[in-house]
């Protein structure tokens, strides 16, 4: 699990370059739509982790293409009736490509008249092979049964097709849509220094080992980081870890919460005229006033104003690179594996080969 992690800045590296050129349009995406400004709406299927990606991918393709996005479970959407058309994309996410519900749930999209998109790591699969359009996400044979570099890959991969659908729609300006390609053009190297520097990981580890339970919290984009964070923790080191948004999070579940159950706050990036960022450390700091569990604040690495803050004194803090609303999930789910990975090593877990899972569900 712990080479998968390392190996994605260079999978990143690789995928913008074959992606995102310099200077020119998004290269080697292809929708075989006659006319993809008529796009009403984008329906992304998938199963564990890689629904989490589409949850993720979900506030930047909405952002960037206008486009309403809707994530559900594949075993879900295939036994509904769902109401689709020629005007919809129907996108279906599978490391593997043989996930047996995301394939049923690719075929109900086809039989409705959808265009369907496929994203997996499996150019020989019969998800990949099925639909209309595709892209192999490039993260190479993965050890470990979590999903960690195929997880990112998926993400930049869906990223970049976010990219193609606002050049082509002309949703935003080219100024915005260029100074996220240079963003990501600089993240590999941003997560091959943050690798090599992760203070607070260890220190987390430490506290969340003996936790029977954990919850996880983030706003916008970052509460399916906390979800994504909450599975990963689960497969590896078998304890009930939870994620929720952190504004919801107050409406019930904190009444869960003691002294004996960490919590985990993403908030991040810093930027101070940021509602969610904001938000963010209310909600944290309702929390942690209500209830006073152990905090782990997942946050920029130059937000020094955050650590001020009364309620956070005893915090322990993890530092990721700062980065825009849109590139920042990509660190703080990075910053999450690399947690699940060091909580479960103190437990003696075996990391690659997780009790009761296997790399595909291949039956209903």
């Amino acid at each position: 699990m712990l080479s998968d992690i390392q190996e994605q800045p260079q999978i990143i590296n690789k995928l913008v370059k074959k992606y995102l050129p310099e200077g020119m349009p998004v290269q080697e995406i292809s929708i075989n739509i006659p006319e993809i400004k008529s796009l009403s709406k984008i329906y992304i299927v998938a199963s564990g982790s890689s629904r989490n990606v589409g949850n993720i991918a979900k506030y930047f393709l909405e952002s960037v293409t206008n486009i309403p996005v809707f994530v559900d479970y594949a075993s879900e959407f295939a036994h509904r009736n769902p109401s689709l058309d020629k005007n919809d994309l129907v996108i279906a996410i599978s490391q593997s490509g043989e996930t047996a519900d995301t394939f049923a749930a690719l075929n109900v999209a086809m039989q409705k008249g959808a265009h369907t998109f496929a994203l997996t790591n499996n150019p020989d699969s019969k998800i990949y092979n099925l639909a209309h359009s595709k892209i192999q996400v490039g993260a190479g044979k993965e050890i470990s049964i979590p999903a960690t570099k195929s997880f990112t890959a998926q993400l930049l991969n869906l990223y970049i097709l976010a990219l193609y659908l606002a050049e082509k729609r002309k949703s935003i300006s080219g100024k915005k849509i260029q100074a996220l390609k240079t963003e990501l053009h600089t993240l590999g190297t941003k997560i091959e220094q943050f690798l090599e520097n992760t203070n607070g990981i260890i220190e987390a580890a430490e506290k969340i080992k003996d936790a029977k339970s954990l919850v996880l919290l983030g706003r916008g984009a970052n509460s399916a980081v906390a979800e994504e964070g909450a599975l990963k923790i689960k497969e590896t080191s078998y304890i009930d870890a939870n994620g929720y948004p952190s504004g919801e999070f107050l409406h019930g579940y904190v009444a869960i919460i003691d002294e004996y159950i960490p919590v985990i706050s993403i908030i991040a990036p810093f930027e101070i005229d940021n509602k969610n960022y904001n938000l963010a450390i209310s909600n944290t700091e309702d929390v942690k006033q209500k209830r006073n569990p152990d905090l782990i604040i997942i946050k920029s690495q130059e937000d020094i104003l955050i650590e001020s803050r009364l309620l956070f004194e005893n915090a322990i803090f993890i530092n990721i690179p700062q980065a825009s609303s849109e590139i920042t999930p990509i660190f703080a789910v990075i910053s999450l594996q690399l947690l699940s990975f060091k909580i479960a090593e103190l437990l003696g877990r075996d990391v690659n080969n997780p009790r009761s899972l296997t790399k595909a569900i291949t039956s209903e």
